[in-house]
């Protein structure tokens, strides 16, 4: 499959991230959280199913490689999967509060897509603190 890269949002992913149970609850807040603040709920829609392989996982690499690859340690959380398509899919969110969705091919570790989300605007205060 050829690379698609793509910085625009779409549905998806972070939506359903938003609505996974417990065990994913402070990656899901995360993803939500910065989803919300920057008006954008989606990352990737059903329809445009990302397929990297057919072949068998003993031939991929393994998770660990690919962490590296993705370069899983600039981030500050991390979620790996292997996803429907079969692609190293990664979820991540940056120190900066930015949101990464990202799939690799897990024998050539090439990048298929990635979505970035900017982390919101902070909210600067223009008042002294005085109250009138």
């Amino acid at each position: 499959m050829d690379t698609l890269n793509t910085q625009r949002a779409q549905p998806s992913a972070l939506k359903q991230a938003c609505a996974r149970p417990l065990a994913t609850a402070n990656l899901a807040a995360w993803l939500c959280m910065a989803a919300a603040s920057t008006g954008l709920a989606h990352a990737s829609t059903p329809q445009e199913k990302v397929v990297c392989t057919q072949a068998p996982r003993n031939q991929w690499m393994s998770e660990q490689q690919a962490r590296k690859l993705f370069k899983a340690t600039d981030y500050a959380l991390v979620k790996f999967k292997v996803s429907k398509g079969n692609c190293h899919e990664f979820y991540a969110v940056d120190h900066q509060g930015g949101v990464t969705e990202a799939y690799m091919h897990p024998i050539t570790g090439a990048q298929v897509r990635i979505t970035r989300i900017p982390a919101p605007n902070p909210i600067v205060s223009t008042s002294s603190g005085a109250h009138p």
